[in-house]
């Protein structure tokens, strides 16, 4: 007869089971059997469908992807205009007027390398928080001279385009508008920044919130003499379309082909269908390339006594835009 301590040993034990695991089988010659050696693998034909499927979805992506990235450069880009707005505000309180677009003896300008040219980004810098550039300039002599080459060659962010394609990296992406035509820089011009002149805000009968003060620009390589220089390189007009001349700028140039030196040229930039404007009111605007030229150039006059009520493009001409 069992114990009473053997009972209780026997109803504490835990009975083992034995556990029927397909690795534990085995097969008739005594191996062990591995049932995903059986399991089918995929064919040729489903690793296609696969990889065509993806394919698909990365190139619907992109586009998507593109417009992102493109919305992220014009917010750095609105975000550099509204600096420069800020900037010459502030001046203006400061001096009574607004700085002088370029300043030499002769007249017209001509876009070379010879001259005084000191321009009104140079007579910004203080007011964009730039005052040891400010005071690097040399102003008794040219901005081509070697003791100002130091500055002249200086890269500064807020004037640089995301978008913006093939810089030099001296230059500027913004230009301030010296007339509503295609006419070389000089005093007589009817745009806001023009050779040895000051517009003050009640010269400018058309109103801050219709007037453009600043535009995109772009230029070629070989034409470019700095953002300090008050030539084509800081000034533009609105004599042709917006981005009417992305042909003679981004193109090759046919080697008989030249422009005169005192060619100015218009508004560029690389934001897909347009470019932005800047208003004296410190609204931006995103105009397409189909605005109406027309009124493009009645903006760019600071006192033509003409008001449009819209943009050119289907929007009211106060609206600020940020894209399309």
């Amino acid at each position: 007869m069992k114990s009473a301590a053997a009972l209780n040993a026997r109803q504490y034990c835990p009975t083992r089971i034995q556990i029927d695991h397909p690795l534990n089988r085995s097969s008739e010659h005594g191996e062990v059997t591995n049932p995903t050696s059986t399991r089918p693998g995929f064919t040729l034909t489903e690793l296609l469908v696969v990889i065509g499927i993806i394919g698909i979805m990365v190139g619907l992506s992109l586009p998507a992807m593109q417009r992102m990235r493109e919305l992220s450069r014009r917010s750095n880009c609105e975000q550099n205009l509204v600096r420069l707005s800020l900037a010459l505000s502030a001046y203006a309180v400061d001096h009574g007027h607004y700085p002088t677009g370029t300043i030499d003896e002769s007249t017209p300008i001509r876009s070379v390398a010879e001259g005084y040219h000191h321009n009104w980004i140079a007579s910004l810098l203080p007011n964009l928080g730039e005052t040891s550039a400010s005071t690097a300039i040399n102003r008794e002599l040219s901005v081509y001279d070697s003791t100002n080459e130091e500055v002249r060659r200086l890269q500064l962010g807020f004037l640089l385009c995301p978008s913006a394609n093939n810089l030099q990296k001296n230059t500027t992406c913004y230009a301030g508008i010296h007339a509503s035509s295609e006419v070389p820089i000089t005093a007589e011009n009817d745009g806001m920044f023009k050779l040895n002149t000051s517009v003050t805000e009640s010269e400018i009968r058309d109103g801050l919130g219709h007037t453009i003060f600043l535009a995109e620009k772009l230029s070629r390589p070989e034409e470019e003499l700095g953002w300090i220089s008050g030539t084509r390189s800081s000034l533009r007009n609105v004599g042709h379309g917006i981005n009417g001349e992305r042909k003679r700028v981004q193109e090759p140039r046919d080697s008989e082909i030249a422009i005169a030196d005192t060619y100015v040229g218009g508004v560029l930039s690389d934001h897909p269908g347009g470019a932005y404007l800047l208003l004296g009111s410190g609204e931006y605007q995103f105009r397409s390339n189909s605005m109406d030229q027309q009124l493009l150039q009645q903006m760019a006059a600071i006192a033509d006594g003409e008001i449009a009520s819209k943009g050119g493009d289907g929007e009211p001409l106060n609206a600020t835009k940020s894209s399309d």
